[in-house]
């Protein structure tokens, strides 16, 4: 028997508008799992019994970030290292960037509550994922892998969907909310959420509110480690909500400030990001084959702000940057329906502005009036998208998912012939097309490009107890504008070993697209007391986009080792375990592992920024209003890594040692609704870092930036 949504830490679960079989997914540290019923059932699915076969998918995980025991998050990118097959790389307490299958930045979709918010900072420091409101999110969904057409360009290595749904109310309540609030012994780290919904009739107003300062967290060894972040933000929403239609308005706004990164050569005092959105939902009611209409409309702005100077200590050579990011876009779509089949097609536009300059004073701090670098040269990017997607039953235990996909980028700069009048005794001031046509022989031109791309899965019920499923796909990944059109114009230095490096970073105007065909399979055996999910795949990828270094290569005419762009041919597998037990009436383990493989088939050494085996299990004691129990997590060494800048990119810091960490977690309902959850994570004080994590710039003792020691955490959430 499966309960409704409504019933708190149950298995719950729900019929899609497209969907055509149940979906049953797992998620750690006793996350609850639900996917959203139609909105014409929802109001009578109080509850539904399962007489049928159970389709389980691997490569799906779906969880409720309020109910998460553990301990706080920092950001999305961080909440998303508890979902299995999924970690992220660390250059700061804040902004964490998410890995799912090998694949990150624009490899993924980051879908915040139906809209696009690209980031402004060439170095990721303001990774999409950080714009997430993670605090008062109502689901996130996370799709490992290319596994459906509709969530706009790319996606490759896959998508994840956070949500803030328009609000429920019980028979005769008109208003409800929340408020979390904790406190993390590691960095004296406050946060505090807020939660509040009202309705007139079929209007309804929902608000939401967070805010969180961290300071330096120590590692294992007691060293500081210089993560200090504040930010805070919120959201407003006003909707109408009947039967049959949602309409909705809303903005959110994120400020960050005085965020430092000990994985950069700067911090950053100053950023913001805001994203206008409307939603439509229209049920058509009329016995025809139309059933859905939805149309998403957003509008996001990202600034970010870094500089050398005003966060830590220096004498000369001061330098500032500033970026904006304007994302536009938005998707029409409409679900039909004929007996058994169901098809989706759709239309939906993402157009992305991206500008910004460094500017400096060799002496002078007050006196910022020269540019040294126009880093992004007005650089737009637009892509229109058509696609259709459907399921057709073939048995009564096979059925097929098809998905077709046609994009239409454009891409172009503005102002690649501006040059820099901040310039190096002995050196000329350079524009960005001198830089391209330097490093590659060419100079930015308008480019468009045309990009298909698909899927085909069979899902087969092998028994009631037993689902797989065998998919192929293509995807295609356009360069994005900093892959494009970076253009940061840096001396030669010389490094330790007395190797001459030029910190030049340029971007290449020329790239093709990536172009990744995809095998994938999976498995899921489901018992009364236990579940076990299995999924492998391959991925064949022409054309990655590889930053590397400058040696002379095919393509690259300069040997000086600046940072560069080109395509190259790239391989990528691996394999998925996630599963749960119930060993009594209240005891529960759940377990995951997950490997990746990637390899440069051009240069025939790994691929960069790859994680190692890891794993995760879980052990959770769990009585009506209390429960306990305790986490191993870890990862076996990293040995295959791309860490020579002289034969390939060097983007690996170098290998890294395997770790485990085992952390403890408690819960208490201390009155209706109101529980109050503490913990310790990194319970033995274990110093570690990520193998993802960027190379450790502001401490020679360690290579990269590390992860918190101990920390002892208490949250404390109460609804009404």
């Amino acid at each position: 028997m499966i309960h409704h949504p409504s019933l708190k830490g149950r298995l719950s679960l729900g019929v899609s508008s497209l969907a055509v079989c149940t979906i049953f997914s797992l998620a750690a540290q006793a996350q609850t799992v639900i996917i959203t019923p139609h909105k014409k059932q929802k109001q009578a699915l109080e509850e539904i019994v399962v007489t049928g076969t159970l389709m389980q998918k691997p490569a799906l995980s779906t969880s409720v970030p309020k109910d998460t025991d553990g301990q706080p998050s920092a950001d999305a990118g961080d909440y998303l290292r508890q979902i299995p097959g999924v970690t992220s790389g660390r250059m700061s307490g804040h902004a964490l960037e998410p890995v799912i299958r090998g694949q990150s930045r624009s490899q993924l979709n980051i879908v915040n509550n139906g809209a696009y918010l690209e980031g402004a900072g060439p170095n990721r420091m303001d990774t999409p994922a950080a714009f997430a409101d993670i605090d008062t999110a109502d689901v996130v969904i996370v799709h490992r892998g290319y596994q459906s057409v509709q969530h706009g360009p790319g996606g490759s290595g896959g998508t994840v969907i956070v949500e803030h749904n328009a609000p429920d109310f019980d028979p005769g309540q008109n208003i409800k909310g929340r408020i979390d609030g904790a406190f993390e012994s590691n960095g004296d780290i406050w946060s505090a959420a807020g939660h509040l919904s009202a309705r007139h009739g079929k209007m309804y107003l929902r608000v939401n509110g967070h805010y969180k300062n961290a300071e330096n967290y120590q590692d294992g060894e007691g060293r500081d480690i210089r993560t200090a972040f504040e930010i805070y933000g919120g959201s407003l929403e006003a909707g109408y909500q009947s039967a049959t239609t949602l309409v909705s308005l809303g903005i959110s706004h994120e400020e960050t400030r005085d965020t430092l990164f000990p994985g950069a050569g700067m911090d950053s005092p100053e950023g913001r990001g805001t994203i206008l959105r409307g939603k439509l939902r229209h049920d058509v009611d009329d016995g025809g084959a139309l059933k859905t209409v939805k149309l998403d409309l957003y509008r996001s702005h990202a600034l970010h702000q870094m500089d050398n100077f005003s966060l830590r200590d220096r004498m000369m050579m001061f330098r500032l940057s500033e970026l904006d990011a304007y994302t536009t876009g938005g998707k029409l779509s409409a679900d039909f329906s004929w007996g058994d089949r169901d098809l989706t097609l759709g239309l939906d536009v993402k157009n992305v502005d991206h500008d910004g300059d460094r500017v400096g004073n060799d002496m002078d701090r007050s006196n910022l009036d020269k540019v040294q670098s126009v880093l992004i040269p007005d650089a737009t990017i637009r892509n229109i998208g058509l696609f259709a997607e459907g399921v057709q039953p073939i048995s009564s235990d096979l059925q097929l998912k098809a998905g077709l996909r046609y994009d239409h980028v454009r891409a172009s700069a503005d102002r690649t012939d501006q040059k820099n009048d901040l310039v190096m005794v002995g050196m000329m001031p350079m524009s960005p097309d001198m830089l391209y046509y330097n490093y590659y022989g060419i100079k930015a031109e308008n480019q468009t490009e045309h990009n298909f791309g698909g899927l085909l899965r069979l899902e087969y019920d092998l028994t009631a107890e037993a689902a797989l499923y065998m998919g192929i796909s293509r995807s295609t990944r356009s360069a994005n504008t900093v892959e494009r059109y970076m253009a940061s114009l840096m001396g030669t230095v010389t490094m330790p070993s007395g190797m001459m490096m030029n910190m030049s970073w340029v971007g290449n105007p020329d790239l093709d697209p990536e172009k990744h065909t995809q095998i994938d399979m999976g498995i899921g055996f489901r018992k009364a007391d236990w579940n076990i999910l299995l999924s492998a795949y391959y991925d064949a990828v022409n054309d990655y986009i590889f930053r590397d270094r400058a040696h002379g290569q095919a393509g690259i005419l300069l040997d000086n080792n600046a940072l560069v762009y080109r395509n190259i041919d790239a391989r990528l597998w691996g394999f998925e375990i996630e599963g749960s037990a119930s060993l009594g009436d209240h005891l529960t383990v759940f377990g995951n592992v997950s490997y990746t493989q990637g390899q440069n088939r051009d240069l025939d050494i790994p691929l960069y920024q790859i994680p190692p085996f890891s794993y995760d299990l879980t052990l959770t004691y769990a009585r009506d209003i209390w429960s306990v129990g305790g986490r191993l997590q870890g990862a076996l060494a990293q040995r295959r890594v791309d860490d020579n800048p002289m034969q390939g990119s060097g983007r690996d810091a170098g290998e890294t040692d395997g770790y485990a960490l085992f952390d403890l977690f408690a819960s208490l309902e201390i009155k209706d609704a109101t529980h109050v959850k503490i913990g310790v994570s990194n319970l033995f004080d274990q110093t570690y870092a990520n193998h993802l994590n960027r190379e450790s710039l502001n401490d020679a003792a360690t290579v990269r930036v590390n992860e918190p020691g101990r920390s002892f955490y208490l949250r404390l959430k109460t609804e009404f």
